[in-house]
């Protein structure tokens, strides 16, 4: 199992060990993602807890999951601008023209 398969595999067992969560209740465990730690704790502690009970990953495989993770967020934020610009045209459109909408939009060629 690689490093970033040890983390994830780390967060679930937090997940479902109350004591684990009690040991780490300094870390704000409750805003731990699936996949990924937030930089803003002491992530040396955490591995050397992770390392004790069987965990075996590193600094480098946090701060890459936390890049995966931003990176499906920024995609994800990215999409719902396109969406939100594209109906807030639309909210426009039917203003401009007294209130009558528009076509409902169709995703499928005809």
């Amino acid at each position: 199992m690689n490093g970033a398969e040890q983390l994830t595999a780390f967060l679930a067992r937090v997940r479902s060990d109350t004591e684990l969560q009690q040991q780490l209740a300094a870390f704000r465990v409750e805003q731990w993602g699936d996949a990924h730690l937030p930089l803003d704790i002491d992530l040396d502690a955490v591995i050397a807890l992770a390392s004790d009970i069987g965990f075996q990953f590193d600094r480098a495989d946090v701060v890459a999951s936390q890049c995966r993770h931003l990176e499906r967020f920024a995609s994800f934020e990215m999409e719902n601008a396109v969406v939100a610009r594209r109906y807030m045209a639309r909210i426009q459109l039917q203003v401009d023209r007294g209130g009558k909408p528009e076509a409902p939009i169709s995703y499928y060629r005809r």
